[in-house]
């Protein structure tokens, strides 16, 4: 079942053309990895996913329902959070309250404060950071403040889970925990786009990945086929891949 449908997606800043329609689905239960050199609209497609960018012109239809253009706040209470490349969290706050900030702008938002704090500790176990519960986030490692990130994005109680670049900074063994994470995330039934520039990560993760070059999709299909595709290769991966 398509969860997202994104059909001949535009989006343009002045004579630049950011996106240019495009066209993509994800079903439902699905990891879809996104990958593409800098510049090529990854981010952009987020956040035109999420209400930060109003399309020029095409549509976004998630659940049955046209989302483009809606108010980010709307978005994301139907069901679509994401993650961001440069981590914001109140950095005077502890781990727990940073993510009870976030499940009030989700879906279904618990007036009962014992209740919000119980959903809030189950979702720092979940990323790891259960011991870390009372920590300011300012006291936090990268690695930390990246996991905090992704609670935050899961306590608004998505259906759709964007991540974008939740990688970036982290060393291989790190990485290797984050795709463990991922999975693990997949299997409490969150659907799962992933932009990423490592590709190791991206192709043990996806289902499917898509691939973008100067705001238009050039490839689109399974790992193995993606890291084999000759203009894939030319345009991002280079001959190492070949």
């Amino acid at each position: 079942m398509q969860l997202l449908t994104v059909e001949k997606l535009c989006k343009s800043f002045g004579g630049l053309k950011a996106i240019n329609n495009l066209d993509f689905h994800v079903n439902e239960g699905e990891i879809v990895g996104i990958i593409g050199p800098n510049g090529s609209g990854k981010t952009t497609s987020l956040n035109l996913l999420t209400g930060f960018l109003k399309p020029n012109s095409g549509r976004i239809n998630f659940r049955g329902e046209e989302i483009g253009g809606l108010p980010r706040h709307i978005v994301c209470q139907k069901g679509i959070a994401r993650t961001f490349q440069l981590c914001k969290p109140f950095m005077d706050f502890t781990a727990m309250q940073n993510v009870m900030v976030a499940r009030a702008y989700g879906r279904k938002p618990s007036a009962n404060l014992h209740i919000a704090e119980k959903e809030s500790i189950d979702i720092l176990e979940q990323v790891g950071l259960g011991s870390k519960a009372g920590i300011l986030v300012k006291d936090l490692r990268v690695m930390e403040r990246k996991r905090l990130e992704l609670a935050r994005a899961l306590a608004t109680k998505p259906y759709l889970l964007l991540l974008d670049e939740l990688m970036a900074g982290l060393n291989l063994t790190e990485a290797d925990e984050a795709c463990k994470l991922i999975n693990q995330i997949r299997e409490s039934n969150i659907t799962i786009i992933m932009v990423e520039h490592i590709v190791k990560a991206v192709t043990c993760v996806s289902d499917r990945i898509i691939v973008f070059n100067m705001g238009e999709k050039i490839a689109e299909g399974q790992p193995e086929e993606i890291v084999h595709n000759p203009k894939v290769i030319e345009v991002y991966l280079g001959k190492s891949h070949a």
